[in-house]
């Protein structure tokens, strides 16, 4: 199953000059320890591949970071990337996982079919002897990308609000323990600590190693340990919307077609704005 939505650094070295590929570092930096991935891409990155800049092909008309863009955006912006909807879209990022799978739902939420992220990053990349280069990337010419929003795939405020009063849907907290269970501040300043009430915490990074997701058998023992229902409707959460969709994708990997993601995440939830929390 993992095949359906990775590719090896081996593979995607024998297809890297396809006229159908195109690669995309998606790179973004954690809050706790933020640094400037498009001057990381500039200095290092695969042949050919371009930069998806997660903040800024982003919905803007909010203050949240990285919001789900609005069809018009993503596909003007995919598009001139070289993008469209036959185009094989290949992403990766240089932390371990954290934001590719975020890149992959956005695709996803916009109606695309043909991508995947690169096994390992780009760590496995060089690992595996293959060369980088540094620099800017001359887009191919421009194509046309009709996005499809699904609109199901993202959840806001009210309608997850609505999922915790009805206590039908579990609701899955992808940050670290500590910050789910106000035990540390939010790297936001200005959020409340806490988590939303009745959510689960599943750390987006047990279910990861070397930039890959851990095997089946070893993600359907994180979950179980923490109290999920691998089968069950799920809606995911985070800081902000990014590592929410580490966990979608791993309930994703074991067969579950109905999660969905809360875009603002605790970023909004968080706020003073007197939505309930737990401690």
């Amino acid at each position: 199953m993992y095949n359906d939505f990775f590719v090896t650094p081996q593979w995607l070295n024998a297809h890297l000059f396809d006229a159908n590929i195109i690669v995309l570092d998606a790179s973004s930096p954690p809050p706790t320890a933020p640094y400037d991935c498009r001057q990381s891409y500039l200095q290092e990155h695969i042949p050919n591949a371009q930069f998806f800049h997660q903040d800024e092909i982003a919905d803007k008309t909010c203050d949240l970071p990285h919001m789900l863009p609005s069809a018009e955006t993503f596909s003007q912006a995919v598009g001139a990337m070289g993008i469209d909807n036959n185009t094989q879209v290949i992403i990766y990022a240089q932390n371990n996982l954290f934001s590719s799978p975020r890149a992959w739902w956005t695709f996803t939420t916009m109606g695309c079919k043909n991508v995947k992220i690169l096994a390992g990053g780009i760590d496995a990349w060089k690992t595996a002897g293959f060369e980088t280069q540094t620099g800017e990337v001359i887009p191919p010419a421009i194509k046309e990308f009709k996005a499809t929003r699904k609109e199901t795939n993202a959840l806001n405020q009210k309608q997850v609000l609505d999922i915790v009063n009805e206590g039908k849907i579990q609701i899955i907290d992808a940050r670290a323990a500590p910050r789910f269970l106000a035990q540390a501040p939010e790297p936001r300043p200005g959020l409340r600590m806490g988590h939303i009430p009745g959510s689960k915490n599943v750390p987006w990074d047990l279910l990861v190693e070397n930039g890959e997701f851990k095997s089946p058998e070893q993600l359907k023992a994180i979950f179980a340990q923490q109290g999920v229902d691998i089968h069950a409707p799920s809606v995911t959460s985070c800081g902000s919307g990014m590592t929410a969709a580490v966990v979608l994708m791993a309930l994703t990997l074991l067969g579950n077609t109905d999660v969905r993601l809360y875009d603002g995440s605790w970023a909004e939830w968080g706020q003073d704005n007197g939505l309930p929390i737990e401690p």
